[in-house]
């Protein structure tokens, strides 16, 4: 199996957060199914070989179509190969994905989305010429002169302060007390988490504080009974709902388990 993470070039650094390449000749080498827990972001996969199945929480496994928006706010996803696999990810900053699109990411948020539903034609012309480059760097130039094409379509007002806000209390504010900081009515500040982010407020809020309390549970620094209150739970069972309803897990579960996987905010 060959996993790499790379930047991308400056002109899209803004907006993606990294490409992340996969390989694996033998599905038995990439272990039972990965879950990924909701984290915000917009992740989309081209495969140049056979796709991935997926599952989202509730569902059944299917295949992943030859190239896929995924979105997760809500619910966990599991991935694992059948075959050869092959594929290019592109994960967005979570402010970052609506920028390239010229629909709202609410259209698309909490599910799978082919490619040709968000760019038509060119999406398949794209999947041509990854199954036909000759390797890495290859890939990488072909989708990042389709995403700067993208970009100077689309290309919309910033909301990373937004998103950083939310971030930096943690999630352990209101939605009043966000609309606050950021100085705007809380009209505008739904249209714009749809529009940019594919959720409400309050559910950034929530996922924001469900991610900081993961990173506290997988670093293990403080008692698991502990991490709840520090992260603003009202109780333990508080606690336990919100990473079950956002992982399927309890927190115990979460902290041990080597196949879930998030990208945390930094």
């Amino acid at each position: 199996m060959r996993s790499r993470e790379l930047l991308p070039c400056p002109r899209l650094r803004p907006y993606v957060r990294q490409f992340w390449i996969l390989e694996l000749e033998d599905p038995v080498a990439f272990g039972p199914p990965e879950r990924i827990v909701p984290d915000g972001l917009l992740e989309v996969v081209f495969h140049y070989r056979t796709p991935l199945i997926c599952r989202y929480d509730g569902e059944r496994f299917e295949p992943q179509p030859r190239s896929v928006a995924v979105s997760q706010t809500r619910r966990f996803l599991e991935i694992r190969p059948v075959r050869e696999t092959g594929l290019l990810s592109v994960r967005f900053q979570p402010w970052g994905a609506y920028h390239f699109f010229a629909s709202p990411v609410s259209e698309i948020a909490d599910r799978q989305t082919p490619t040709t539903a968000l760019w038509a034609r060119a999406a398949t012309e794209l999947e041509e010429r990854l199954a036909e480059a000759s390797g890495d760097r290859e890939r990488i130039e072909l989708v990042e002169r389709f995403l700067l094409s993208r970009l100077a379509r689309h290309r919309k007002a910033d909301v990373e302060p937004l998103v950083r806000a939310a971030w930096r209390c943690k999630g352990r504010t209101s939605v009043a007390g966000l609309c606050r900081y950021l100085g705007v009515g809380e009209r505008t500040l739904q249209r714009t988490t749809a529009t940019a982010l594919g959720t409400t407020p309050k559910r950034l809020l929530r996922l924001t504080r469900f991610l900081h309390a993961c990173s506290l549970l997988r670093a293990g620094d403080a008692p698991r009974a502990e991490v709840g209150l520090d992260c603003g739970y009202y109780d333990q069972s508080h606690f336990i709902s919100e990473l079950k309803e956002f992982s399927g897990l309890t927190p115990r579960q979460l902290a041990a388990d080597p196949a879930v996987s998030w990208l945390a905010f930094d």
